[in-house]
């Protein structure tokens, strides 16, 4: 197989999941087809090295997910993402359901080390994972189950997100339709966020001619670069991943960088690709005999992680002012394993629910933030701290 094979390949994979999505009206996510597509694909005709031979090397989707998550952190207007605090309780919330179900319930039918190596995984995403298979190394099947969570919960939390996104779309459509919303509180609508005057802009705005692909990637990146040094300096202590989210924020906030530079740059598709091939392509250790191994063991704690997650973030929601299909999508967001999924399902819900690009920009504005920021919560921090914890208390 050939780089342009395996390249076509992979977009098949993608555009099939795209397609689906759109006949069903988003009823099945398309992260949902490509990742069983990406499973079959690789027990029948994809090479386990599927994105190596197609050209992408092992150091580029990283970088991509930076230079991703710094253009989001653009999008986010600082007073929107001060006025999160209510996501980042929901998403702590979520995650203390997750442990307190597992570690109690779930302790019970499957036993306790199965039930402490599930749980970080559960809480976050990859990181999570490699953390608690280098604590039970020596134990085969404990390793499997690691990355099995983090691989697998993604086929319980895609859909019910894309569910209760669907649910909350709907009920703010029919309010912006009867006219009893206010768009005053969605700064996309009320005023555009590239129309928006920071009081903390020192830059001044780069002219229109110098507004090139090649200047608006350098400005991206030197953020990028920025945000690693940043990790070093706090010796890991707080992700690169969130110092690019909110280096971004600062950043279009001062006038430094422009607002949404990849799609100003005309890159971001290319972008978003490589970037979804390289999330599906790890699921090439998702062998016939791994499901067949822990498949009742996942069902088991899947279901506790998301009753859970329901039971501790929808009252909550409640008294914070919050619909219960928004609590629980945002608690849900510690089982789609964070950034990309978070993006892709918030903006596949809006486009997919709206008729018109006010009403895009409406949805798309109303989840985003949400869905963005507790997947930051939960994957990129409160996971890796979970994690840390149960390897001190079980192993």
């Amino acid at each position: 197989m050939n780089s342009g094979e395996a390249f076509l390949l992979m977009l098949v994979a993608l555009a099939i999941g795209e397609i689906i999505s759109i006949k069903t009206k988003a009823l099945i996510p398309s992260i949902f087809v490509t990742a069983a597509l990406f499973i079959i694909g690789f027990w029948t005709i994809f090479p386990k090295d599927i994105l190596t031979i197609a050209g992408v090397g092992p150091a580029l989707p990283g970088l991509f997910v930076m230079i991703m998550v710094t253009h989001l952190g653009t999008m986010l207007d600082k007073d929107e993402l001060i006025a999160q605090w209510k996501t980042v309780v929901l998403t702590l919330a979520g995650m203390a359901g997750i442990c307190i179900t597992i570690m109690t319930v779930g302790k019970l039918l499957v036993g306790t080390q199965i039930a402490a190596t599930a749980t970080p995984p559960l809480t976050g995403g990859l990181v999570s994972a490699i953390i608690m298979q280098g604590a039970v190394k020596g134990d085969e099947y404990l390793v499997i189950i690691a990355m099995a969570m983090y691989v697998l919960q993604g086929f319980v939390g895609f859909p019910l997100i894309n569910t209760c996104l669907k649910i909350e779309g709907r009920n703010i459509l029919k309010k912006f339709r009867a006219g009893e919303l206010d768009l005053s509180e969605y700064s996309l609508n009320s005023k555009t966020t590239t129309e928006k005057k920071s009081k903390f802009k020192i830059f001044p705005d780069t002219p229109k001619a110098y507004q090139t692909d090649y200047i608006i990637l350098l400005k991206t990146l030197v953020l990028v670069v920025i945000s690693s040094y940043l990790q070093t300096l706090t010796n890991g202590a707080v992700s690169k991943y969130v110092f690019a989210l909110l280096i971004g924020v600062l950043a279009a906030e001062v006038g430094f960088i422009e607002r949404k530079p990849l799609e100003l740059s005309r890159s971001f598709g290319l972008f978003i690709t490589i970037i979804m091939m390289f999330v599906f392509s790890g699921l090439n250790s998702v062998t016939i005999e791994v499901l067949k191994s822990i498949i009742v063991n996942f069902a088991i704690l899947i279901t506790l992680a998301a009753v859970g997650i329901a039971v501790f973030t929808i009252p909550l929601g409640k008294k914070l002012g919050l619909s219960k299909a928004m609590s629980f999508a945002i608690g849900l967001g510690t089982i789609a394993g964070g950034f990309p999924a978070s993006y892709v399902l918030s903006n596949e819900s809006a486009k997919l629910l709206s008729e018109t690009d006010e009403e895009y920009k409406l949805l798309l504005e109303h989840f985003l933030p949400k869905t963005l920021v507790s997947g930051f919560v939960s994957a990129t921090s409160g996971s890796v701290i979970i994690a840390g914890l149960f390897i001190n208390l079980f192993f």
